[in-house]
């Protein structure tokens, strides 16, 4: 190997290297360090926010999209192999894909493309994170790890608009809509410099401002958005999120007999014996705020797409979800929903709905069917749902990261692939994988099926992942099959173009695989492996950096708009005396403390599949 380059050629280790200065003495003047497990000290006062930047700060239009002939570039071809070739891209398209400095077609010709040299880029179709929560973003980092049901509690606790959010007791009303505008800002930034051309934020929004504040977040990053307002209509919020104990009634009367408290969610500390109710009110209101958001904001031609987007099977009525159904047929929109994320949403659908099973229920209501049914996370199906979900035609979404966060199991992919459903990738949000760097995800996802089963010729390449799951599969999940997700003349110019000579790209390997395998350097001499990046065909990365927004501006809002640190200690179930009954239920429907167990759970309730987790999943 080394007599292949001539020693002059190879550079010493001294030409690219210079000593380290010396260590002095530095003061810091102003710092931040931890204090115990618990708590932050800082040496200065933060300074309080006084007002909410816009958006437009941070931002400025994007120039409209011109053809661009990419010479030369880098593309993969079938199974582990590449190719090199010329790609036009023009009106929003994928125009013309030809041999390395042939000719254009006449037609294609005139207006004359700008030209790029590609000779050290790849180009990738563009990924889409298929499933994730921008307002995530106010919490990353913040919540201690818990299971979902206890982990969302806290959130709704504490983002911006929680009752331990910016202003107090009057969060909800009194926090403005730039708030969720500018999460979603970063949302979009994030996973646009992973190679994003496409996100499906699941949003939760009280009213058409805080959805205005995220369409235009949006189009400020170029990125394809579809948005799905995140809306239910228990009578308590997200009450249904925790599941009922199995032998509550029991537990409730030995209670009664003996004149105590059980602490639970229900009156005077007793356990809830069934499901919380649903509001007719809410059911309308949340219709309403549906129809008012297709009809004001929904744009696919510029790249906004309104999706109905229930939060669960659970926190939404029958009526509910065939409002849901009948809106989308009018309508022909996308729909997207969380199913069977853990264990205890299993269990809730055996108590709740009448079928007992989630999957059957969202279809007999006929929210399953239609163009772009996907259900996130999906990991606690069994054969007869998945095959149920092949028959509707609706993709399942892939986030291993949160997955692990909160410990819930691990999606049966190769199951889901068997059975004929579309698997495609998401982050999910911010606070539950802390981050928008689909390439976390892609990796994990690559490196999870490993541990499934010994026979290795079965493992999924790292190509897979990415061109398939989070790029073809991905624009199925959003309606978009056919139209994008795939290097090929005719397919919408979301495309991606990527730096081989970035230190994340060498030495010169398997580029994609390594990509996705490897890591990426943030050292500015260390090159940007994203070079550039275009959505229908507009460019809205350049050198790396996004064209639509300042990036130091954007930093310099989000440390002004949550100026003090806080503790992951603060967001422990027991800092709230609601949040605190919800934790005594969770453990006791969940078998956690066998020893307060009055009644065995029974088996049709507390048997589940074996092969999602590494602990024993049966509720005894």
């Amino acid at each position: 190997r080394l007599e292949a380059q001539s020693s002059q050629m190879m550079p010493a280790i001294d030409s690219l290297s210079s000593p380290l200065v010396p260590a002095e003495s530095t003061q810091l003047k102003t710092t931040l360090s931890p204090e115990g497990e618990v708590g932050y000290m800082r040496a200065v006062q933060a300074q309080s926010f006084q007002t909410m930047a816009a958006i437009d700060s941070v931002s400025s239009p994007l120039a409209p999209g011109q053809p661009t002939l990419l010479r030369n570039t880098l593309l993969p071809e079938g199974e582990g192999g590449y190719m090199r070739a010329d790609v036009l891209l023009k009106d929003g398209k994928i125009a013309h894909i030809g041999p390395v400095g042939g000719e254009l077609p006449v037609a294609l010709a005139s207006p004359t493309p700008e030209a790029v040299d590609c000779t050290e880029r790849m180009l990738l179709p563009g990924f889409v994170n298929a499933h994730t929560h921008s307002t995530e973003h106010w919490a990353r980092g913040l919540i201690r790890p818990l299971p979902l049901e206890l982990w969302v509690q806290q959130l709704i606790r504490h983002e911006p608009r929680g009752e331990a959010g910016w202003k107090g007791s009057a969060s909800f009303t009194d926090t403005p809509a730039e708030a969720i505008g500018l999460s979603a800002l970063h949302c979009g930034v994030e996973s646009l410099l992973s190679g994003c051309t496409a996100v499906l934020d699941h949003v939760f929004v009280r009213h058409l401002d805080d959805l205005g504040a995220v369409v235009r977040a949006y189009r400020s990053v170029g990125v394809r958005a579809f948005i799905a307002p995140m809306l239910n209509d228990d009578a308590g919020m997200y009450e249904n999120y925790i599941p009922l104990a199995p032998d509550a009634r029991a537990r409730n009367a030995a209670c009664r007999n003996g004149c105590c408290s059980l602490g639970g969610m229900g009156p005077h500390g007793t356990f809830r014996e069934k499901p919380g109710e649903h509001d007719p009110a809410k059911t309308a209101a949340a219709l309403t705020l549906w129809r008012q958001c297709i009809e004001l904001y929904h744009d696919p031609a510029n790249g906004i797409e309104i999706v109905i987007g229930p939060v669960t099977a659970y926190s939404a009525s029958a009526e509910l979800l065939r409002g849901a159904a009948e809106l989308r047929r009018e309508y022909n929109l996308c729909g997207h929903t969380h199913l069977l994320e853990t264990r205890a949403q299993a269990l809730m659908a055996r108590q709740s709905l009448p079928s007992g099973s989630a999957v059957r229920h969202l279809y007999e209501a006929g929210f399953l069917q239609g163009r772009g049914t996907s259900c996130a996370h999906a990991i606690w199906l069994d054969e007869d749902e998945m095959a149920l979900m092949a028959e509707a035609g609706a993709s399942v979404v892939h986030n291993p990261l949160s997955n692990l966060r909160l410990g819930s199991g691990v999606m049966p992919v190769e199951q889901f692939t068997t059975a004929g459903v579309n698997v495609a990738m998401g982050c999910d949000g911010a606070c539950s994988s802390d981050g928008q760097d689909i390439l976390e995800a892609l990796k994990l996802a690559t490196f999870l099926p490993c541990i499934t089963t010994p026979e290795y010729r079965r493992w999924p390449a790292a190509r897979r992942a990415a061109l398939t799951l989070a790029a073809k599969n991905g624009y199925a999940a959003v309606g978009m099959r056919g139209e994008a997700g795939e290097l090929a003349v005719g397919m919408a110019a979301d495309v991606t173009l990527w730096d081989l000579t970035s230190l994340a790209l060498l030495p010169r390997t398997d580029p994609l695989s390594l990509l996705v395998m490897g890591s990426r350097v943030q050292a500015s001499g260390g090159g940007c492996a994203l070079h550039s990046c275009w959505v229908r065909g507009v460019r809205v990365i350049d050198g790396g950096s996004p064209c639509g927004v300042d990036l130091s501006v954007l930093r310099r809002v989000l440390a002004e708009a949550q100026p003090e640190y806080r503790s992951m200690a603060d967001t422990d179930p027991s800092t709230s005396a609601a949040t605190a009954a919800c934790e005594v239920e969770y453990r006791a429907a969940m078998g956690l403390e066998p020893q307060h167990q009055v009644e065995p759970t029974p088996a049709d309730l507390g048997t589940f599949p074996s092969d999602r987790v590494l602990y024993e999943t049966t509720l005894k």
